[in-house]
């Protein structure tokens, strides 16, 4: 019964993709031609699925192998069966090794800052000498580009 329902919908869904197909090359500038032809082409996927998935239960069976179960569709899986993800993922070996490349990170700016303060030892470092050498890290804005007046008014 399987396979008869499986060649039945093959067959409806390529009709009605190479009719939906025949509509649109009609009209490509129809949109209901075109929506229609992508629902027909998604159909046909979902179609060509099932086969691939006959295929492989055929060929495990000729093996003598576990039979593969069929999938079921994303919309009809239950929720409570998942685990939440900190259980699958190592969240406290993440978040451990955030906070050592924070320290990392903070260690090598410092040393980098101990680095340009022994460059510099008769400079004076006052807090305008802080703020203009932040100001002069920050990368220079450019501007605006300007819209283009259409001419063909």
């Amino acid at each position: 019964m399987t396979n008869e329902n499986t060649a039945q919908r093959l067959q409806e869904t390529a009709a009605k993709c190479l009719s939906s197909l025949d509509a649109w090359n009609g009209d490509l500038k129809n949109t209901e031609a075109r929506e229609t032809l992508l629902e027909a082409v998604h159909e046909l996927r979902k179609v060509t699925s099932r086969l691939e998935i006959d295929i492989a239960m055929n060929d495990r069976k000729a093996v003598n192998a576990k039979p593969i179960p069929i999938p079921e569709h994303k919309s009809k899986m239950e929720r409570k069966n998942q685990k939440p993800l900190s259980e699958i993922l190592p969240v406290a070996e993440l978040r451990e090794s955030g906070e050592k490349r924070k320290i990392a990170i903070a260690e090598a700016k410092a040393s980098k800052d101990e680095n340009n303060a022994e460059d510099h030892n008769d400079v004076s470092v006052s807090d305008n000498a802080e703020e203009s050498t932040v100001e002069e890290k920050k990368p220079a804005r450019r501007p605006r580009r300007k819209k283009k007046e259409d001419s063909t008014e």
